[in-house]
């Protein structure tokens, strides 16, 4: 759906009739819908290059299709048509994977000979090109029709750790981490302020949580979600937890 420069005023809906537009709609808005007007092919080719870009890069999730609920990286500077370049991780593999994998490409898997390419930028090696698909750190990098795609703000952390693993942008991957865990802040926490105003100044400031060995956390993320216990030993990445209750020892993310 997008406002249309044709029709002042109104909504642009791609559909197969007004009846699947008016049953799509909640009971508060059907009488909203006054009347339907359907356009030309040569006025929708004008409506649709008039959406507006996804950021570059940002996080999208996939609608329709084997990836839907897929977080993908844009990773399209020009999107100079309706469809999209996004970094998704791997669902359709060259190789062998049991049913419903869903993981990076294991480069080793491949054949060592010419059908595979490097990709290379500013010198190194940052992907391949095997059988007409490219992967940038394992990702696969795949076309998607921009109507088949949803801006995230904010994805989940566990929704991206693939992409944090393929280690690809890996300064915007982690940044999205920080902003996600960032949401857990409450008031009376310890923060470190990185960038930004300096104190008694009014402005946008980049916060982080600071932790301590002792302090009491509960885990947002990853494989041990829902865990609480207290901190023991921190790094600079990963901090090592014993759970309250079993004693047991855990390493995770400092992030998570």
């Amino acid at each position: 759906v997008t406002v249309s420069p044709w029709l002042p005023g109104q909504l642009y809906v791609v559909s197969d009739s007004p009846r699947t537009i008016i049953s799509s709609l909640p009971p508060s808005h059907k009488s909203s819908v006054k009347d339907y007007n359907r356009i030309s092919d040569e006025e929708r080719v004008a409506v649709e290059h008039s959406t507006i870009k996804f950021p570059n890069p940002s996080w999208v999730r996939v609608k329709s299709g084997m990836y839907k609920g897929v977080i993908g990286y844009v990773f399209d500077p020009d999107q100079s048509d309706l469809f999209v370049d996004v970094l998704v991780a791997v669902r359709e593999f060259p190789y062998p994977m049991p049913s419903g994998s869903e993981a990076l490409l294991d480069r080793s898997r491949l054949p060592k000979d010419k059908e595979v390419t490097d990709i290379i930028r500013n010198g190194e090696v940052i992907g391949c090109s095997y059988k007409g698909q490219r992967y940038y750190g394992g990702l696969l990098l795949k076309k998607f029709h921009r109507h088949q795609l949803e801006l995230v703000t904010c994805p989940h952390a566990d929704n991206i750790r693939l992409h944090l693993q393929s280690g690809f942008d890996i300064f915007f991957v982690k940044k999205s981490i920080v902003a996600f865990s960032m949401q857990f802040l409450r008031a009376g926490d310890a923060v470190r302020i990185i960038t930004g105003s300096v104190p008694s100044e009014i402005g946008t400031v980049d916060v982080e949580r600071v932790f301590w060995v002792g302090d009491a956390v509960r885990v947002v993320a990853g494989s041990y979600l829902g865990l609480e216990g207290h901190v023991i030993q921190m790094d600079k990445e990963i901090f090592c937890v014993c759970q309250g209750v079993s004693m047991e020892e855990v390493n995770v993310l400092r992030s998570y």
